[in-house]
């Protein structure tokens, strides 16, 4: 899907936020600045939050709590950028957030590829030539 701006990239986020049942591990690949955090702030939105969603670069993992969806009570925001073992990965416990009511969104996921965690769905986010992003759902 071709994106042209942040408000379209919100709006690709809440409309895939549609889609989602709870319980859901999602990984967002792409580059720096390619809007990661952007679709993430869509996606809390389009789950019916008015959250202040932010980057967790420095903080490695923010929570959402999601009012006005039947089954998702929490978003879980992730990044690993600087996650390189398993080690490091185990003390996020990411297991303990795994379960119906909670929703799991992992920037930079590469840290996972040795792990049994192991996301449900992967969106890749790239820039275009045109100075848009390509958005790619796997």
């Amino acid at each position: 899907m071709h994106i042209q701006n942040e408000n379209d990239m919100r709006s690709c986020a809440r409309d895939f936020a549609k889609s989602l049942k709870g319980g859901e591990f999602v990984a967002l690949i792409g580059e720096l600045g390619a809007g990661k955090t952007t679709f993430t702030q869509g996606l809390v939105a389009g789950l019916g939050s008015a959250a202040r969603v932010k980057s967790p670069t420095y903080t490695v993992m923010n929570e959402y709590k999601i009012d006005d969806h039947d089954v998702i009570t929490k978003v879980v925001h992730l990044d690993l950028y600087r996650f390189t073992t398993e080690r490091e990965l185990g003390a996020l416990e990411l297991e303990a957030y795994k379960n119906p009511h909670t929703l799991i969104v992992a920037e930079w996921p590469n840290a996972l590829e040795n792990v049994d965690f192991k996301p449900d769905v992967t969106i890749h986010i790239d820039h275009s030539a045109d100075g848009g992003r390509e958005v790619t759902f796997s």
